[in-house]
């Protein structure tokens, strides 16, 4: 079975239990903690409009397809929160 990693352009949700069968749990992030992550890092414009239009909390998914619509891509961002890509 090939398995690929899931895109915000997916458009796809997983079910209750579709998840509870999945090995990898959906890791999630506060509002809060990101939009000041945001202003630490110079992404000011960027975090006041995640202030105004990410849900709490914020997954994964949600995070790079916001990022990725404010010209910000997903290895950039991770990096910028402390991980590695």
């Amino acid at each position: 079975m090939l398995l690929r990693e899931r895109t915000a352009e997916d458009g796809l949700r997983i079910s209750d239990s579709q998840r509870q069968e999945s090995p990898v749990a959906e890791m999630h992030y506060s509002k809060r903690e990101l939009v000041a992550l945001m202003r630490r890092t110079g992404y000011t414009e960027l975090a006041e409009e995640a202030e105004r239009g990410l849900p709490d909390p914020v997954d994964i998914d949600q995070l790079t397809a916001f990022a990725q619509s404010h010209g910000v891509d997903r290895d950039t961002l991770i990096d910028e929160m402390g991980g590695s890509p």
